[in-house]
């Protein structure tokens, strides 16, 4: 019998949900008694709204490993996901063990949906173009609006998603949600303008807040299984194998030509990387891109990726200053290099620095001593190690700085022939 009938405002009305649970827990409401039903208010697309909510104490103590279920589970298509969800949380309320089927029936909603994340996020282009991209997909609703985060975190520059259900407009620091359109007769230009003018919710409307965020959790197996470079980036957003993911801004990818034959690797991304989400596209980076093109290469037709994908600093004011990246980080970021590696498949790889080489060749390197040499790798291919640009950023005088970056040219010279040879 229905003793309780709840409204949510949208299918990722996580909070809402959140609150309501604790309420009917704490009233002692069986799950059996409650019907959960969306039914969004007039109001929900409007630029900043208020809502109230119930407030009462947790009842609750949510293991961790369940707790990490409840978002992909909430996102999920099954029209049972918010009964399952109550009936957990009541278990636990009452000193019971939550039963074996319940937890494989939550799992099994929560692979379903990260599988449909990944789906997603794989499709987001990445930020090299600066230009509005349109992604169009046919995913639901409430799967789109948990992966705003992720989204805006794989590609810094402006996009917009347009589903049936779901319209997500991001405009390089906020993201606005508004209702689905198709807009299959539009040109992209005014794609673009009907999806600002739908997506009018952003961070002042408090139906938009609190919603269920669904993450990939990525661990080494499931990263070494990675059979793309886009599902790769697409899952290391999501990395937190390592302390450098808390102060980092987001986790910064390989890129370029998935198809490849060239593969460069770097120490780590510097402080413009981790703003916009591309490695080298500081300072180092644009000197890497000049001696590339002298020595007759083309960035485009290479791929460009660091050993340690986050961010190492320390904050010093407003500024936030290099820190070189020891054995543990190194260590960590291994599986996602170790299957880059592996998916690229490249003919010769650079190691760019002692990092690099170190983290590809799994000993320590003095980079005098291995420099401009072909190296046999254990994949088959050749490496080559030269110095990361960053060093002749370093150099005290202009006569250094001139006789090594020749030295640098050449070495890339070196790289280029050896695969054409």
């Amino acid at each position: 019998m229905i003793r309780e009938t709840v409204t949510l405002s949208t299918a990722s009305d996580f909070s809402g949900w959140r609150a309501w649970a604790r309420k009917l827990l704490h009233d002692r409401v069986p799950a059996s008694s409650i019907q959960w039903i969306v039914s969004p208010p007039p109001f929900l697309y409007a630029p900043s709204a208020t809502r109230l909510l119930p407030n009462a104490p947790s009842t609750t103590n949510l293991p961790r490993a369940l707790a990490s279920l409840f978002p992909a589970v909430f996102v999920s298509e099954d029209p049972d996901r918010l009964h399952l969800l109550y009936l957990t949380l009541q278990t636990l309320r009452d000193g019971m063990s939550v039963p074996d089927q319940l937890i494989e029936s939550l799992r099994r909603l929560a692979t379903e949906s990260r599988k449909r994340a990944l789906d997603l996020r794989c499709q987001m282009p990445d930020a090299r173009n600066p230009e509005w991209q349109i992604l169009r997909t046919s995913h639901a609703a409430a799967l789109i609006d948990s992966q705003a985060d992720a989204l805006s975190n794989l590609r810094p520059e402006p996009w917009v998603v347009i589903a049936p259900d779901r319209t997500l407009f991001w405009n390089a620091g906020e993201y606005r949600f508004g209702p689905g359109f198709t807009g299959d007769d539009l040109p992209p230009s005014e794609l673009i303008e009907t999806a600002r003018s739908l997506a009018s919710a952003g961070n002042k409307n408090a139906f938009w807040d609190g919603i269920a965020q669904v993450r990939l959790h990525p661990e080494s197996e499931n990263i070494a299984a990675s059979p793309s470079l886009a599902s790769l980036r697409a899952k290391a957003i999501d990395c937190q194998m390592c302390e450098l993911c808390r102060p980092a801004t987001r986790t910064v990818s390989g890129e370029g030509d998935p198809k490849a034959r060239l593969l460069f690797i770097g120490e780590q991304p510097g402080d413009q990387e981790d703003l916009q989400g591309r490695p080298f596209v500081g300072p180092a980076g644009q000197l890497f891109d000049r001696a590339l093109r002298e020595a007759g290469g083309n960035r485009a037709e290479t791929w460009v990726t660091n050993a340690v994908k986050h961010f190492k600093f320390i904050p010093r004011g407003n500024r936030r200053i290099h820190q070189k990246p020891d054995a543990s980080d190194i260590s960590a970021c291994a599986p996602w290099l170790m299957t880059e590696r592996r998916v690229l498949a490249p003919r010769v790889t650079v190691m760019l620095g002692v990092t690099a080489a170190s983290a590809v060749l799994g000993r320590s390197v003095t980079v005098s001593r291995e420099r401009s040499k072909h190296i046999p790798l254990e994949d088959g291919s050749i490496g080559l190690v030269t110095v990361h640009p960053s060093y002749l950023l370093r150099l005290p005088d202009e006569e250094s700085k001139t006789r090594e970056y020749t030295k640098f040219v050449n070495d890339l010279r070196m790289a280029i022939s050896t695969l054409a040879g």
